[in-house]
């Protein structure tokens, strides 16, 4: 019986048209990881002289240290700061050294705040008012939080501003990914994970920040270079599935026209039964799915075992990949040139973990990524401790680039392996589970992973997180190769026969699996 994949078929799979939309959903996130990651700039500390005194006119006064970066002359504490170098930031805006420490981590805490709940505003509103007018409203709201935050007139009022920005970086991210999903064929869908967008506008923001080397300019020019994926909104329909589940056939209809007319084929002579299936299939999900609750996650000893360490999992990774990301200014060398790395050098390991999940399995894959990235964190460790001067600055530096690396390949291993062992009841609850654990994550990485004034601790830390993940690897079941289970109680039954759904995903060699591991192992057709 035809479905809605065979539509999508019918209508030229990966024809000129999901080509163009996919271009223009994901160019909504291209600047999204420029955003997340502005105040690895803007938190840059200069250096600093300590200035006393009333008359700021008065040199001989006011520069009684020599020695840079103190906090007080004398047992006098510093009256204002004379900030070194040409970078303008945050930090030398309002003085935000000494007394007023505590800030930098705290705005990016607040961000990551802001990103969390983001995410949970993005589930409920695409589901409510639709994928398209959520995306770009999220879209437009942070260009114009951007603008206004460049506008910043105290740090109180930019960490607002950051949280408000956070709100729109996770909203965004969330939909991003799953609306062009409702518009591809099976095969393509994984495409989406190896899109470089976040990647390459982390790059970009690199450039930025050399030429412009102004926090408040590069908030400006995040938001004007953000401004053309608008355009998108002209031409992306809203979601055929969702316009069917709404009961709106008629608009359904029209987007099933205008794909087929853009893509130069017929449209599929039982177009009306499979939107009308649609309806009755999703409608029928849903009020299912609406029985289930988060605390349905722990209704069973062994999904009480996978959902803690699936959490542990995705908070681990996160408050690495953002305590270093956000710990860049702390790294020897060119600012500029770190970030580009530590964003650029995570594209060949990341398209190699399709390859390797596949090969070598979900368990294998991860326990290799998660004890390669905690070994170069050791390997930062003994350099922070035992190293010479000379030596531990390079040495640092190149172990933080190559364990961001292999947080991010562990990452995208996690997200494959978290997505299989939940059963479709409930996936996308434990899926939401697990990123709840990744923006905690992100929230508190400024301050236990704080590689500006204590790095012996945020090596340790990051060392011990992620060879913990390692060892906790083992107590998962492997799902590569094992059908996915869809209701709580075949969960602990045993595997389900594949639907024409999964089967045709796992046709294209990505094999998923399920159910905690206690389904029967099933070999895939090809």
């Amino acid at each position: 019986m035809a479905n809605f994949e065979d539509l999508i078929e019918e209508l030229g799979g990966l024809g000129k048209f999901q080509v163009f939309l996919t271009f223009c959903i994901i160019s909504c996130q291209f600047f999204i990881g420029w955003s997340m990651l502005q105040m690895s700039y803007s938190g840059l500390i200069p250096d600093y002289r300590c200035l006393i005194g009333d008359d700021v006119d008065n040199t001989t006064q006011r520069y009684l240290n020599n020695n840079l970066n103190v906090c007080e002359v004398n047992g006098t504490s510093c009256t204002s700061y004379h900030f070194y170098g040409s970078s303008k930031t945050v930090i030398s805006e309002w003085d935000i050294v000494c007394d007023l420490k505590w800030a930098k981590p705290t705005i990016t805490s607040v961000q990551m705040g802001g990103v969390l709940l983001g995410a949970i505003l993005a589930g409920q509103m695409s589901d409510t008012l639709g994928r398209k007018n959520s995306l770009y409203s999220f879209v437009t709201f942070h260009i114009v939080l951007n603008v206004v935050a460049a506008f910043s007139v105290s740090w109180i009022m930019f960490a607002v501003l950051r949280f408000f920005i956070g709100v729109g970086i996770g909203a965004v991210v969330v939909i991003v990914f799953n609306y062009p999903i409702e518009f591809l064929p099976i095969k393509w869908r994984p495409v989406l994970s190896i899109i470089p967008s976040w990647t390459l506008g982390v790059a970009l923001f690199s450039a930025a920040a050399l030429v412009l080397d102004n926090w408040s300019h590069l908030h400006l020019a995040c938001a004007i270079l953000s401004t053309p994926s608008l355009l998108g909104f002209f031409f992306v329909p809203e979601s055929i599935r969702w316009l069917a589940v709404q009961g709106r056939l008629k608009e359904a209809n029209a987007v099933v026209e205008k794909i087929a007319r853009f893509n130069g084929t017929e449209i599929p002579v039982n177009t009306a039964k499979i939107l009308q299936e649609v309806v009755d299939t999703e409608r029928k999900s849903r009020e299912t799915a609406q029985n289930y609750i988060y605390l349905d996650l722990f209704r069973s000893l062994n999904m009480a075992k996978n959902n803690v360490v699936l959490w542990f999992f995705w908070f681990s990774l996160s408050s690495s990949f953002y305590g270093i990301s956000f710990g860049v200014a702390s790294l020897s060398g060119n600012l500029y040139l770190n970030i580009f790395l530590l964003a650029i050098m995570e594209l060949p390991v990341q398209f190699s973990t399709f390859f390797l999940n596949n090969k070598f399995g979900r368990k294998r894959s991860s326990l290799a990524f998660f004890t390669l990235a905690a070994l170069p964190c050791l390997g930062c460790l003994l350099a922070q401790l035992l190293a010479s001067d000379d030596v531990r600055g390079p040495a640092v530096n190149g172990l933080s680039l190559t364990a961001k690396m292999m947080v991010g390949a562990a990452w995208s291993c996690a997200q494959i392996w978290t997505s299989e062992l939940y059963p479709t009841v409930v996936r996308n609850l434990g899926f939401g589970f697990g990123n709840v654990g990744a923006r905690v994550g992100g929230i508190v990485a400024p301050f236990i992973i704080n590689l500006d004034d204590m790095p012996v601790v945020a090596y340790a830390v990051m060392t011990g997180l992620l060879f913990s993940c390692s060892v906790l690897t083992l107590v998962l079941a492997e799902t590569k190769g094992s059908t996915l289970s869809d209701s709580l109680a075949t969960d602990t039954e045993g595997g389900k026969k594949q639907n024409h759904h999964e089967k045709g995903e796992m046709d294209m060699g990505n094999r998923v699996g399920g159910g905690g591991g206690e389904g029967e192992k099933t070999k895939l057709e090809n």
